[in-house]
């Protein structure tokens, strides 16, 4: 069987990265022959909106709802939060992928576990005779459902399956309930509300730091994968940036320079779309109201002095080209995990295909790679 690899399909890395994130699911997600004639070309976030609401049309004609619903996630996602078009889409594509788990015949219930003034949407996936339980959080700013298709592999191998959607994400983020480092609370009114007294918890990109961060103080987890490893938040939203630039905004931050730093980062959004883009979604889901207050807010995601009170299983994962989080914090948590119960780590390379970040091109190798290796601790 061929080998999936990570597809060269625009120049730009930011675009590329998240046509790969649907390409990565195949035929069930959508029509690549089609996702690549309308994305090769992209250059403006408005091209992009429109290449993915043409196909999602196109999908919606040809009654393929997962693939509506995929496309319609990725038009919504440059869009920014002061966009008037994004919470209409927002919700269509959320219609459309219960739709299409229905269509598929995916059998699933969704929840929502009330939270301080609000609820954490939860999907909970069940097969009969289940092994354990294994809660799976998402990243910086993702949608449960989009990991359905990726977490099913789980379901089929006898797992109970919990999705849960925490502060910053999907519909979090609409209610108010802001991003935020403590994410072992929202983990623990989960639990509870399910009744889960033992777990395996996945966290999926800036959810490998909620994990390990929800580890240390939350004892209903027995094992604890990080996918991938991460444990610095102002080093991950400085490393898109060229080397020189990232050193000397992590200085300013350091310093405290908060005139240079709004001057500097106000100086390159004006020059690139996407650096504009990331610093408007980061203080939209922080809930900040200025570029030092994103970063005072994401510096508190990090897990100096806890990496010693995480005794569980721990499996750390990591890609060798990664361009989100830096290899370094990888060695830093098997270095300083020093407690664990037992340690796994793994770094995926280009030879065997999963070398991008959460494996994006080849996420079957870091799916089949977890389930073998809680079979094995279990």
């Amino acid at each position: 069987m061929e080998l999936k690899r990570y597809k060269k399909v625009n120049g730009i890395k930011q675009f590329n990265f998240q046509i790969n994130r649907v390409l990565t699911y195949g035929e069930e997600a959508c029509d690549e022959e089609l996702v690549i004639r309308y994305l090769s070309d992209v250059r403006t976030i408005e091209e992009w909106y429109e290449a993915w609401t043409k196909l999602s049309a196109i999908a919606i004609d040809n009654n393929k709802v997962m693939h509506a619903a995929y496309y319609d996630r990725m038009a919504e996602f440059f869009l920014k939060q002061s966009d008037s078009r994004k919470p209409a889409l927002y919700d269509k594509c959320i219609e459309e992928y219960h739709k299409a788990f229905e269509q598929l015949g995916i059998e699933y219930k969704a929840y929502e576990v009330p939270y301080e003034k609000g609820f954490l949407k939860c999907i909970r996936m069940t097969p009969g005779n289940y092994k354990q339980t294994v809660l799976v959080c998402g990243g910086y700013d993702s949608f449960i459902e989009e990991f359905v298709l990726q977490v099913r592999k789980f379901v089929q191998k006898g797992f109970d399956v919990i999705l849960m959607e925490g502060p910053g994400q999907g519909d979090c983020v609409r209610q108010k309930i802001y991003f935020t480092e403590r994410f072992e609370l929202p983990v623990a009114s989960v639990l509870g509300y399910f009744g889960v007294i033992s777990c395996t918890m996945i966290g999926i990109s800036w959810g490998g730091y909620f994990a390990l961060r929800s580890a240390a103080f939350e004892k209903r987890i027995k094992h604890v994968v990080a996918y991938d490893a991460m444990d610095d938040g102002v080093e991950v939203m400085t490393n898109i940036f060229p080397c020189f630039i990232c050193w000397y905004i992590r200085k300013l931050i350091k310093n405290g320079n908060e005139t240079k730093l709004i001057r500097l980062l106000t100086r390159i959004a004006k020059k690139s779309v996407l650096a504009d883009w990331m610093l408007s979604q980061g203080q939209f889901i922080t809930g900040a109201d200025s570029i030092p207050a994103m970063y005072k807010s994401l510096g508190k995601h990090n897990l100096t002095g806890l990496y010693e009170k995480i005794d569980q299983d721990v499996l750390l994962l990591a890609g060798e080209k990664d361009h989100y989080i830096p290899m370094c914090q990888f060695e830093r948590c098997r270095e300083k995990i020093k407690n664990a119960k037992s340690m796994t780590s793994r770094c995926f390379t280009i030879k065997e295909g999963g070398e991008q970040h959460c494996q994006i091109g080849n996420h079957n190798i870091a799916v089949d790679t977890i389930l073998d290796w809680i079979e094995r601790i279990s």
